[in-house]
């Protein structure tokens, strides 16, 4: 069994198919990332622990850049909405800083894409720089005093996870969700939550697009978290 604060073993395709029944699930959530297949891996964790018919959660992988991302979010949502006959209770975009800020255009487009995001209250979990910081985390501490490169949160996360006696031979690569297995088996999500508290509370005062390194993504864990735990209780 997996401890307690930490993601589940995905199951196999088949187990985890369950029909749609929109009349049947209390809650609907859509979480729209930027990555097309690391981040939703993530998130597709999440979904198989809430009790059947709960919560609908839905994540989708757009490959975008984030304000591309919050206009696709919009039209997932009326998408979503229409299959499920009722407004959608909560929705997510999960971004990077990137490149974004790098330049006059790209910083234009990244408040842009903030500020849509907030007139259409649509909820953001953003990582600066990479949202891989959101996973290494679950590993080691981060200082907050100088910015880190994509790069080098690459490497750190390949040089943690083959410094376990089980892991020896793994070699990250990004955009691939092996290393999601690794979080699951390895690290301590309990652990990640405290370290991105800290690095937010350290950056407290800077815009979001200057807060390197931090994220935000634990928000939306912290939230999914609550309501499976609410969904679960089953008092003795």
């Amino acid at each position: 069994m997996a401890r307690r604060g930490t993601l589940k073993k995905t199951k196999s395709k088949d187990e985890n198919i369950r029909p749609f029944r929109p009349k049947r699930y209390d809650m609907f959530i859509l979480i729209v990332c930027e990555d097309q297949n690391t981040e939703p891996t993530y998130f597709r964790q999440f979904k198989k622990m809430f009790p059947e018919e709960t919560v609908y959660l839905r994540e989708i992988g757009t490959g975008k850049k984030p304000k591309g991302i919050v206009e696709q979010t919009i039209n997932e949502r009326e998408i979503l909405s229409a299959e499920a006959k009722k407004t959608i209770d909560e929705v997510w975009v999960v971004f990077d800083k990137d490149d974004e800020g790098n330049t006059a255009t790209t910083l234009e487009s990244f408040n842009s894409a903030w500020a849509l995001a907030r007139q259409e209250k649509i909820n953001i979990a953003f990582s600066n720089e990479v949202f891989e910081l959101w996973l290494l985390l679950h590993f080691i501490d981060v200082s907050s005093t100088n910015p880190i490169p994509r790069a080098d949160i690459y490497s750190s996360l390949q040089t943690v996870i083959k410094s376990f006696e089980t892991h020896k031979l793994f070699v990250y690569q990004h955009g691939k969700a092996e290393v999601i297995d690794a979080l699951v088996k390895l690290g301590s999500e309990v652990k990640a939550i405290e370290r991105a508290e800290k690095l937010l509370a350290e950056q407290k005062g800077k815009q979001p697009i200057d807060a390197n390194p931090s994220t935000t993504v634990h928000v939306l864990v912290k939230r999914l978290r609550e309501l499976i735990d609410w969904y679960s209780y089953s008092p003795d």
